[in-house]
């Protein structure tokens, strides 16, 4: 973890990667962090430290959820900041032309325009504050364009095209964006979807959070100008890819 004095913003805290950063990263007492979600999260009161602030019951998809984030980052953390963007959404495994209008509009948005949204919010905020880094997580799936989740990779997708896109936009102010493809994470959730899955091969939440850190603060001259950047957080086989998929999801 970067031992100097950082400040964050956390979207999308109420997730399981969103608390595992909020956890991780609070574990330097001096770091400031702003989390935001749509529900209350769980471990909400766990982090008495008053660089910590919570603004739940936030849709960031809605214009005066993203007036209050911007008011807060303005008033709360008047430093340069980085923003990680755990909002996002896999419902289940499904046919395309199964799925109805509100799970289309739903998938859309949690995963492609409340990200959007707060980055046309947040990149000016960060512009006049020297830079920052601004994180996004994408898919492995996108490689393998699985049936059953094309609307799903297709978001996730779209996310990576936008960094890669914003990060050149913004070289010149010194934004960093780069976004992370994760495979499975190793959580509950996760193993009601793929109930005969390996969870000794499936990602850490604390293993993501150490890497993001150490990838980003290592060494003072990775906040230097860099290239646009998506980084592969996997390494599995392609016979896990290609042979195993349907016996994953299979509940039967």
């Amino acid at each position: 973890m970067s031992k100097e004095q950082q400040a964050y913003i956390i979207t999308g805290a109420s997730s399981d990667l969103g608390e595992a950063f909020a956890r991780y990263l609070s574990k330097n007492k001096d770091n400031k962090l702003l989390l935001t979600s749509r529900r209350k999260p769980n471990y909400f009161g766990t982090l008495n430290n008053d660089n910590i602030k919570f603004l739940p019951d936030k849709d960031l998809t809605k214009k005066e959820h993203l007036d209050e984030l911007e008011a807060q980052i303005i008033n709360f953390i008047p430093t340069k900041f980085h923003v990680i963007n755990c909002v996002g959404l896999f419902t289940d495994y499904k046919e395309f032309i199964d799925m109805g209008d509100d799970e289309i509009d739903d998938i859309i948005n949690s995963n492609l325009l409340s990200l959007s949204k707060v980055a046309r919010r947040l990149v000016p905020l960060m512009r006049d504050r020297n830079g920052g880094h601004f994180i996004g997580f994408t898919t492995h799936t996108s490689y393998q364009h699985y049936p059953n989740i094309a609307l799903y990779t297709a978001a996730k997708e779209a996310v990576k095209s936008l960094f890669l896109s914003l990060s050149n936009e913004y070289y010149k102010n010194r934004i960093i964006f780069n976004t992370f493809a994760l495979a499975t994470l190793n959580t509950d959730a996760e193993f009601i979807k793929k109930p005969k899955g390996k969870r000794e091969d499936w990602l850490k939440t604390d293993d993501v959070c150490a890497y993001v850190d150490y990838h980003l603060f290592a060494c003072p001259d990775n906040l230097k100008l860099s290239p646009p950047m998506h980084i592969d957080l996997y390494e599995y086989s392609e016979d896990y890819f290609h042979k195993s998929y349907f016996d994953r999801i299979d509940k039967k």
